[in-house]
């Protein structure tokens, strides 16, 4: 043809051979109507199709220009048919189709007539986005080359790669898994079951060389000639195999051999997988050496404990009197259990459980467990093995007469008793113990803590000392009573209010000691909680016992301990209420549920009416920074706790959601004793004294020395120990001393104040110093004059404060 535009009876001259061919005997399946069907029906019926097939469709002529595209090709790609008739399919879409590679396939279809499919593309589409398309073309009518019609008809693949990429990305996380696995894990390939792959830690295991090496035994060369029961292991393993494959999996316990002969225990589960359409056994073996010696040894203890039970049940046989006096006197509590009761039960058991004799032998066992640990427990009394590696041996709740939970430790073993099958059960109360493990855990992390809190609070209060000194030297060069005054005095309040934050930060420190003295117990209540509740519209009721002990604490600790718990019990109560505060004298005993040494103490009880504590925080609430208040810091009660820890007391929590709650405290009570005071006198204050001051920190150096010169002394400086001590030195030998010395107690990578102070005191044994720090984690801040030192300045502090330490140490 001239050109490649087909008039409607050139495709009607088409159809009729397509269908004379048809009836002819071309294809025995088309449908017998379309024989006596017209031909413009034919293509009517042949166009409906076509226009049905759901992937889109392009009908080309030899031209590459399209003669007819289907209703699929149209909606997916946003085309109207009639738009691209006679257009060249690589004009179509804007050059949607003008590929380089559709390209070269497509003259090679028109050449040498050779179809193609599985040429991929990926398109953006309008309606549905990216897709990949998988494109085909084949010759559908080839008459001549003139009237040729190619079929290009497109796939929907998008799916197919996205299952593709996924199965790619699983396969590397199993094999990420398969690598990483510290059990054994290997492949085995039928009909012989050989080994076709093996993780690193089967080439360990197995003490191979490599992986290949690993794969070229046997699998028999990994298994000793017979099994512990007899078995030959070739045969034993096959039917291992049958199982695996049977049943998609199959777990037991096995003897292997490694390459160098040493035989070991272990599991080993075979699983059945399909691989690349192959079935094959994957296997996991660990080695349970271990666990079979601490078997072998627990086996050994229990022939050991049967062989004991024998005996002692042929004693009973002869001698009741004498069992029952050895089970009687036994501290622990002693049961017989079989058939859902208990056979017998020893008076220990009846005072541990609060229940009678009678009252427990028509008891069963799950009745005493705690709700929460029942499902732990089977019907004989005794754990379930998932719930315990050692089943003869394990704690669990349980629930006394007065409806007290407590923490059992219960020990087991079955025996006979009386021609029935039974349980011995020896019953010990571990809660004391559990509260230990739980306190020492609490006092772990409250350690860890203090460790970080200290370094904040020791560079917190450097900078302060910094703020706050400059801040009291600015308010001393000003009119008292002017606006700027004021404001420095407001400036200086606030900046003396924050270094209560470092303070309690310091309360983490571990070996942080108080500062402490006797001191009357009832006072710090009444101060701390009056001004806790001042302005609000709770009340404090007050129950003061006359003959109330006085304690040995640092009364500013203790009040802060006060202050936060009433805080708590106010925030507690917003519509008003009462905080009801009582105390009294209390002997603590030995082995006593709190859990503090025995001694005489003072118990503080402090109850709000508010909402109580939910029972899932209860166990949270000394933890550091937790808070269940929007604005809180979760510090007040930690710090309360650190605080009460250190004075070796002991404080707890009583509480019910919706009925309030009351905190216990108990403080060691102050023996009494004769106190002897003694006064020594101070040194006399020289006119125009000359002090050295020894700081790290340089702008600490600079502060405390402006307010030194401001008040009228000479003032030196040093960076650390070592050069404090060579002016201090020097100053002796030029007769200009040093009238006093401030040390800083914590010099990093240097000489601290402590060591400073010992050699200055060789130097000159009646040395006047005064040590500073900004982190009260050593014993020379409470006790300084055991050191030596004539004061103690912590960090920050103002002019005036300086000045009254000053002032008191040279007596003026």
């Amino acid at each position: 043809m001239e050109n490649s535009e087909k008039t409607k009876d050139e495709l009607l001259r088409e159809v009729s051979d397509l269908r004379e061919q048809v009836t002819s005997g071309g294809d025995k399946t088309c449908p017998a109507p379309l024989d006596v069907l017209s031909i413009e029906e034919s293509i009517n019926f042949f166009d409906s199709i076509i226009a049905a097939i759901t992937e889109p469709i392009l009908i080309l002529n030899s031209d590459l220009k399209c003669v007819f595209a289907n209703r699929s090709f149209s909606e997916m790609f946003d085309i109207e048919s009639s738009s691209i008739k006679d257009v060249s399919v690589y004009d179509i879409g804007k050059g949607l189709l003008d590929l380089k590679g559709l390209r070269d396939l497509l003259e090679e279809l028109l050449s040498i007539h050779r179809d193609f499919d599985g040429y991929e593309v990926n398109f953006e589409l309008i309606n549905i986005g990216e897709r990949t398309m998988s494109l085909n073309a084949t010759d559908v009518h080839q008459k001549s080359n003139a009237e040729r019609l190619l079929l290009l008809s497109f796939f929907d693949i998008t799916e197919q790669k996205k299952a593709e990429k996924k199965q790619r990305e699983d396969e590397k996380k199993y094999r990420t898994l398969f690598e990483a696995s510290r059990d054994a894990i290997m492949t085995l390939e039928p009909p012989d079951w050989s080994f076709t792959a093996g993780n690193p830690a089967t080439i360990k295991m197995f003490r191979c060389e490599s992986e290949a090496d690993f794969t070229s035994k046997q699998p028999w060369l990994l298994s000793p000639q017979y099994q512990p029961d007899g078995q030959v292991s070739v045969l034993k393993a096959k039917e291992m195999i049958d199982r695996a494959i049977e049943n998609g999996s199959n777990y037991f316990e096995w003897i292997h051999k490694r390459l160098d002969g040493e035989e070991f225990p272990a599991t080993v589960l075979l699983s059945r997988i399909e691989l690349k359409g192959k079935t094959l056994l994957q296997g996991t073996v660990r080695d349970i050496t271990g666990r079979k010696q601490v078997e072998d040894e627990l086996r050994t203890h229990r022939f050991r404990l049967e062989e004991i039970v024998r005996e002692r049940t042929i004693e009973l046989e002869e001698s009741e009197r004498k069992y029952r006096t050895l089970v009687e006197q036994s501290h622990d509590g002693i049961y017989i259990y079989g058939g859902n009761r208990f056979l017998f039960v020893n008076d220990r058991l009846c005072d541990l459980m609060l229940y009678s004799r009678d009252e427990l032998l028509n008891m069963e066992f799950s009745e005493l467990i705690h709700p929460d640990d029942r499902e732990m427990i089977n019907d004989n009394g005794i754990i379930k093995e998932s719930f315990s590696e050692v089943p003869n041996v394990f704690t669990v709740r349980m629930i006394r007469g007065d409806g007290e939970s407590r923490h059992i430790e219960l020990s087991v073993r079955s025996l006979t008793y009386s021609g029935e099958d039974a349980i011995l059960g020896v019953a010990r109360d571990i809660t004391i113990l559990k509260k230990l493990e739980e306190e020492h855990r609490r006092i772990e992390k409250l350690e860890s803590l203090g460790l970080l809190a200290g370094g904040i609070a020791h560079d917190f209060n450097n900078f302060l000392t910094v703020i706050m000194g400059n801040i009291s030297l600015a308010r001393a060069m000003v009119e008292p009573g002017s606006d700027l005054y004021e404001i420095l005095t407001s400036s200086e309040h606030a900046a003396s209010k924050a270094s209560n934050l470092p303070r309690q930060l310091l309360t983490f420190s571990r070996g942080g000691y108080p500062v402490k003295s006797s001191v009357s117990i009832a006072r710090i209540l009444r101060d701390s909680a009056d001004f806790a509740l001042s302005g609000s519209m709770v009340t404090a009721e007050y129950s003061i016992a006359d003959d109330l002990k006085q304690v040995i604490v640092d009364e500013e600790q203790i009040g802060q301990v006060i202050s936060s718990i009433v805080i708590n019990a106010q925030q507690a109560m917003p519509d008003g209420g009462r905080v009801c505060i009582s105390a009294e004298n209390i002997l603590i005993l030995e082995n006593n549920s709190v859990a503090i040494p025995e001694g005489q103490y003072v118990m503080v009880r402090i109850k709000d009416e508010g909402y109580g504590i939910e029972k899932d925080h209860l166990s949270r609430v000394f933890d550091p920074f937790f808070t269940t208040k929007q604005n809180g810091t979760g510090l007040g009660l930690a710090t309360s706790y650190s605080i009460i820890r250190k004075h070796r007391g002991h404080i707890k929590v009583e509480t019910e959601a919706g009925k309030g709650s009351t905190f216990i405290i108990y403080i060691p009570a102050d023996i009494p004793s004769v106190i002897s005071e003694t006064h020594e006198p101070g040194p006399e204050k020289l006119s125009g004294g000359k002090i050295l001051v020894m700081d790290d920190h340089e702008l600490v150096r600079e502060t405390v020395m402006t307010m030194l010169k401001r008040l009228g002394y000479k003032v030196d400086s040093a960076t650390d120990g070592n050069e404090a001590i060579e002016k201090y030195r020097t100053g002796i030998n030029a007769s200009e001393p040093y009238n006093a010395v401030i040390l800083d107690l914590t010099v990093p990578n240097g000489m601290g104040g402590l060591e400073t102070m010992k050699e200055l005191r060789k130097i000159d044994p009646d040395v006047t110093a005064i040590v500073s720090s900004g982190y009260s984690n050593a014993p020379v801040i409470a006790d300084y004059s055991t050191y030596g030192f004539a004061g103690v300045m912590m960090k920050p502090y103002s002019i005036s404060q300086l000045s009254d330490l000053l002032r008191d140490i040279f007596g003026e």
